[in-house]
């Protein structure tokens, strides 16, 4: 059979290597010297195919019926050249995951083969577009063939009975979630799962079950993972990332690693993923890239900063329902867990041969989400939910008597959205300079909050003779004109130095608290302080008095 293709893709040459896709459909580089003597291009083209064999020949024929690796090599050569240069860190690269491809469709890498939403397979090799398909070690394929929609509505009720879940709706945005998440990267908006609840709630066997939906898209199940780990580990992939045990950790070692680990999602959610450039060992950067939705479970459930919380949904999962036979629940769990496996990759077919009206999905439940309050990022991110549920069950355009079924499922998202506890960026950041301490004279230790108190109200503090000066040595001044307090702007000011070593440091306190709504920031600079000017934001006495702590007993 002769080839229809090159088995090799050139890509092209940049400081002296050569840049191209091998037969085995991997990303790789020679150097020039290696290419041009052949060294190590036998390997790149010998053994893989018959027909791979003939090609060689017929291009780089040998006297004794072989091929010349040497003329093969300076074939790479020219083909690379005449590409021009290439570089690795900014190519897009694509490795395991399900894709939005040129024209906006789904494509799912299985790593030896991709997998069109209508069903056809080709190799990496034979795709054309502008992103670079690599090979990678194969895993099981979604299968397109048909599946009974009364198979997917029996596993989603099955869900139901079997987990204790506290809300009515919150099986059905978990089911949403793994269908969501088993097109990778293809969802323009990639919301991520939080599942919390005491021990004997089914956390660890609910983390199982979704494994089995995902099949080895999912990947392994991470009880101890980095942020480190999992961007060189899924480096260019497009899959969902599921971690077990993701515990809040009192430590500051580990709070950073979380910190980093929710840093990673972040980038994960939106777009193509972001990139992440590190510094490699020979001084040349690093590129990594990985997007998808991530699952992570714990008993007490991480406090989430604002840009973070509003990717994630959370579920508090109650105790396991009681049973009077336990045995027979072990035994129809143990029967749900292989009826899982056994759909898994018919039912992750099912939702990307029906990813087609992906887009038009979510754009219909996102502007209901609206209409209903939220804002554009909660409407994302619930649509994302929602639109998974609705792949996987129905077929079709979404209408508006599927639409009226969700709105109970969308109403709990949104009320959680606005219930979650969550405060403003710019709430925190006040937060935390109204509860920053300042050393005063004779050993005393105040607030910041506690020195506006006084200072605003003209009730005396012990141990403070004048509360305006304590805190004008910092930069804070309390303007009894403007009935607002003033906080210099700056990023080596006395203010600024109090945020050193937070996400405020080096003067972002100013943007943060300029979020806030009443907080404004005057044109020009301003008597602040026994004939000092100053730039400042205005901080209304309201929002002080409002988030300071009354009553103390220090006062008098």
């Amino acid at each position: 059979m002769e080839l229809a293709i090159c088995p090799i893709t050139p890509l092209g040459q940049k400081g002296g290597e050569y840049f191209f896709i091998s037969a085995s459909g991997e990303l790789r580089r020679m150097k020039a010297e290696a290419l041009e003597t052949g060294r190590g291009v036998r390997a790149l083209l010998s053994g893989f195919s018959t027909a791979i064999d003939a090609w060689c020949v017929k291009n780089f024929p040998q006297q004794d019926g072989g091929w010349s690796p040497r003329e093969a090599g300076r074939w790479i050569i020219d083909q690379c050249n005449g590409r021009g240069v290439f570089d690795p860190d900014s190519a897009d690269v694509r490795a395991v995951g399900v894709w939005r491809d040129d024209e906006g469709k789904a494509i799912a890498h299985c790593g030896n083969h991709l997998v069109q939403p209508q069903g056809r397979s080709l190799a990496p090799s034979e795709y054309r577009g502008k992103c670079i398909m690599i090979g990678a070690a194969p895993i099981t394929p979604p299968d397109i063939s048909l599946i009974d929609p009364e198979e997917v509505e029996s596993l989603l009720l099955e869900l139901k009975a079997l987990w204790g879940w506290k809300r009515d709706v919150d099986a059905d945005i978990f089911f949403g979630w793994v269908a969501a998440a088993s097109l990778g990267g293809f969802p323009a908006w990639r919301s991520h799962l939080y599942v919390y609840g005491s021990r004997g709630s089914g956390k660890s066997k609910l983390m199982e079950l979704v494994a089995g939906l995902l099949g080895e898209f999912g990947g392994n199940v991470l009880n101890d993972a980095t942020e480190a780990g999992i961007r060189q580990s899924r480096n260019n992939q497009a899959r969902p990332i599921l971690i077990d045990e993701f515990e809040p950790d009192q430590g500051t070692r580990n709070g950073s690693k979380q910190d980093k680990m929710f840093a990673l999602f972040r980038r994960m959610s939106g777009g193509e993923g972001g990139r992440v450039s590190r510094g490699g060992a020979d001084h040349s950067a690093v590129s990594f890239r990985t997007l998808g939705a991530a699952y992570v479970t714990s008993i007490n459930h991480i406090q989430l900063e604002p840009q973070d919380r509003s990717r994630f949904v959370m579920i508090d999962l109650g105790h396991l329902p009681t049973t009077s036979d336990p045995l027979q629940t072990m035994s129809r769990l143990a029967a749900f867990e292989k009826s899982v496996r056994a759909l898994s990759s018919r039912l992750r077919g099912r939702i990307l041969a029906k990813s087609g009206r992906w887009d038009k999905t979510h754009s219909v439940i996102a502007a209901a989400a609206r209409a209903q309050g939220a804002d554009a990022r909660q409407a994302d991110t619930a649509a994302t939910i929602l639109a998974g549920r609705d792949l996987a069950l129905f077929g079709g355009d979404v209408d508006q008597g599927r639409l009226r079924d969700l709105l109970p499922i969308l109403k709990e998202l949104m009320r959680d959205a606005e219930d979650s506890g969550v405060s403003s960026e710019g709430d925190d950041a006040l937060d935390f300079l109204l509860s920053t301490s300042l050393n005063l004279d004779h050993g005393f230790k105040r607030t910041i909050g506690e020195l506006l108190m006084s200072a605003i109200t003209q009730d005396k503090i012990k141990g403070v003779e004048d509360a305006g000066a304590a805190l004008s040595r910092v930069g804070v001044y309390v303007l009894s004109k403007k009935d607002s307090v003033g906080v210099r702007l700056g990023r080596t000011t006395p203010v600024a130095t109090l945020y050193a070593g937070t996400k405020w440091q080096n003067g972002a306190h100013v943007s943060a608290l300029l979020k806030i709504e009443g907080v404004i920031r005057p044109d020009n600079p301003i008597r602040v302080w026994k004939n000092q000017q100053h730039r400042v934001i205005l901080i209304p006495y309201d929002l002080i008095l409002n988030t300071s702590s009354e009553g103390d007993d220090e006062f008098y």
